[in-house]
């Protein structure tokens, strides 16, 4: 028996005994603990006492129960000891049954999104936000059709139909896995059908468009004006743009390098227009070029509340983040790129057959994705610039056709 502060690093780290089992105990929570079986299963327990006589009650297995979950679990079973309860009578109430939804979900994510999915942070954004705090505690087997059709008919409500078929798509995901996985029996999402018809977006700004939705960016200065100009300056996603962290450009060759998941960098030359965003914007101990409040320990949020913004003052209606980028390419495309070009500065697929495609995507320099930026970036300004004379008073647009 071994009693020690129990930390995601050190429970990772606990290694099977050569036979039998160990328990080690958490000194920060008395009756909190692991036990590790010769086989190398890691089961979660508390120990208590109830009317004189000591009772251990296994909480759930790691990793598929985090740390942080079964001291949660714990404390709760310790609370209804403190109430004259024994909690293994009343065991779904403490651990959700043993597994709770929420252990489910995080389990998906460290165990498959993370490890397949260059989108698991949308995963991840989903679940803290919607599914956690409405299914979190119970346990994963008793949510049922009609939980799950009623969560994404109040998304779709919120005027959301497109991320209720996102959060739809998820959780049938989840559920997918954990039967693959062995963590549940059976899914709740069958036959449920996504609430909208989505048709692929195909919507590219007009030149009047980009050239009013520059004024009123203009207008609503930073941050959300900065970052939508340097989306549109640069055809990168949303996620990245707000990510810019001023460490990550080369003062000298003023690259900017993302970095990914997969440890590869994606480098994005920079265009002089968005320099000159990134130069003028407000000083500030935050690393990140948008940061979201005071302390800027995190980029910025809330784009839907600025794109309505956008569109009030520029009249430009129904325009979205993701227009920005296909708007870039296209730009790019009628000004003489290729798509060699633009498939390595939007990191997409070549075309050319297997093996081909990358050695045709490296034979792209920085300085081709140079040229090819500047000269959009240059049709940009020249449009910006020919519409200020269309431009009256604070900046309402004049009536196009």
């Amino acid at each position: 028996m071994a009693v020690t502060r129990l930390s995601e690093r050190i429970v990772a780290g606990l290694t099977p005994p050569a036979a039998g089992r160990a328990d080690y105990w958490d000194d920060e929570m008395p009756g909190f603990g692991l036990r590790v079986s010769e086989n190398g299963r890691k089961t979660w327990q508390v120990m208590y006492r109830i009317d004189g006589r000591k009772r251990r009650l296994s909480l759930g297995t790691y990793p598929t129960l985090s740390l942080e979950l079964a001291r949660d679990a714990a404390f709760d079973a310790l609370q209804e000891v403190a109430r004259g309860r024994d909690p293994a009578r009343n065991r779904a109430a403490v651990t959700g049954g043993g597994f709770s939804f929420e252990a489910l979900a995080r389990a998906y994510l460290e165990r498959y999104a993370k490890r397949s999915k260059k989108s698991w942070k949308l995963d991840q954004q989903m679940i803290e936000a919607d599914l956690i705090p409405a299914w979190g505690r119970r346990t994963a087997d008793s949510v049922t059709r009609a939980d799950i059709i009623a969560l994404i008919e109040d998304v779709q409500q919120r005027g959301h139909p497109y991320a209720a078929n996102r959060r739809l798509a998820l959780i049938r995901k989840i559920y997918l896995w954990g039967i693959e996985a062995g963590l549940v029996l059976t899914s709740p999402v069958v036959n449920i059908r996504p609430p909208a018809k989505e048709a692929p977006r195909q919507r590219i700004l007009t030149d009047n468009e980009t050239a009013a939705l520059w004024q009123a960016w203009e207008q609503m200065g930073w941050p959300y004006g900065a970052l939508f100009k340097v989306a549109l300056l640069t055809g990168q996603r949303r996620g990245d743009v707000a990510a810019l962290r001023l460490m990550d450009i080369g003062l000298a060759d003023q690259v900017w390098s993302l970095r990914r998941d997969d440890g590869q960098r994606h480098e994005v030359p920079l265009p002089g227009a968005a320099v000159e965003v990134l130069a003028s914007m407000p000083r500030s101990d935050s690393p990140y070029a948008f940061p979201a409040g005071p302390r800027g320990n995190r980029p910025v949020t809330g784009f839907s509340n600025a794109v309505r913004r956008a569109a009030e003052i520029s009249g430009v209606e129904g325009w979205r983040i993701g227009d920005l980028r296909r708007t870039t390419a296209a730009g790019m495309a009628r000004l003489g790129a290729s798509a060699e070009v633009l498939n390595r500065l939007l990191e997409r697929r070549s075309q050319a057959p297997a093996g081909l495609g990358e050695v045709v995507r490296a034979s792209v320099t920085n300085e081709d994705l140079r040229r090819a930026l500047d000269a959009w970036a240059g049709q940009v300004l020249q449009l910006a610039e020919a519409s200020r004379t269309l431009w009256h008073g604070a900046g309402a647009p004049v009536q196009r056709r």
